[in-house]
């Protein structure tokens, strides 16, 4: 087995080997075979708005960290971290929407949703919650937000609350942007045949990302985890162990969507809409 080295491209492929196994389990979820029709790719899409929200927070942990976003303007961070921070979060604050003109992605998922026929009132009221200022736990609770859904947000949280950037960018990296690519193509597969009338807005999501993260967020991502952790072997330490947390994480949220869908569908014959 490879140990780590003053070597940030060493490290990097030593992190990627840590977590291949783990990662596998995660693009490999069963939970992909149970999205057969439309009533359960709602029960998803209404559990995986939470992560393409809280993906967004971790985002702008690393941009407040990397670049400076406050007044008077200062240098902060490395000129490369402030790029690649910065490149990735245009594209995901502001790309480009169907029809044209920009949006962020959560803006497209919950567009997405309502065009499929998924609820957004959980979601929508623990995100005005937020904004009029409660506090995270009481927002999820106030909101009844699904309990898989809350306890992966508050995982999230914890690990923002660690206010380590290269631990932060692992998590990113690895539990989020380097897992969208395959992942998502599980569920576009068959989509495109599909109900076409329900799901275009949702196909568009899922093409947006998987075309940025492939050719773009994924490699930038990985060249993040490698400047901020550098030649510092406890920084990259950390990063193994907060990838390998946020991929636990991840597992158990497609865990309670599973068990969601089964439970349903002893009471609900499954329903496939054109």
């Amino acid at each position: 087995m490879n140990t780590l080295q003053p070597d940030s491209t060493n490290n990097l492929q030593v992190l990627q080997d840590t977590i291949a196994r783990q990662r596998e389990e995660v693009v490999g979820h069963s939970v992909y075979g149970q999205m057969g029709d439309l009533h359960a790719l709602r029960v998803f899409m209404e559990h995986h708005v939470y992560a393409v929200w809280d993906f967004m927070s971790l985002l702008k942990y690393l941009q407040n960290a990397c670049t400076c976003v406050s007044l008077p303007w200062v240098l902060k961070g490395t000129g490369t971290a402030r790029r690649l921070v910065n490149d990735i979060v245009m594209g995901e604050e502001s790309d480009e929407a169907i029809g044209g003109g920009f949006k962020s992605h959560l803006e497209m998922y919950l567009e997405a949703m309502k065009q499929a026929g998924a609820d957004t009132s959980h979601f929508e009221l623990f995100l005005q919650q937020l904004t009029n200022g409660a506090e995270l736990d009481s927002a999820l609770e106030d909101a009844d937000v699904p309990p898989g859904a809350a306890e992966f947000v508050r995982s999230t949280f914890r690990v923002i609350a660690i206010d380590q950037p290269h631990a932060i960018a692992a998590a990113f990296t690895f539990g989020r942007e380097d897992l969208i690519p395959d992942m998502f193509r599980k569920l576009v597969k068959d989509l495109a045949k599909e109900s076409p009338n329900r799901l275009e807005l949702f196909n568009y999501y899922l093409e947006r990302h998987i075309h940025l993260d492939d050719e773009e967020h994924g490699p930038m991502a990985l060249q993040l985890v490698k400047e901020l952790c550098g030649s510092d072997n406890e920084a990259w330490h950390l990063a193994i162990e907060t990838a390998k947390d946020s991929l636990a994480a991840r597992h158990r949220l497609w865990e309670s969507v599973k068990g969601l869908i089964i439970s349903n569908r002893l009471v609900l014959a499954p329903v496939i809409e054109n």
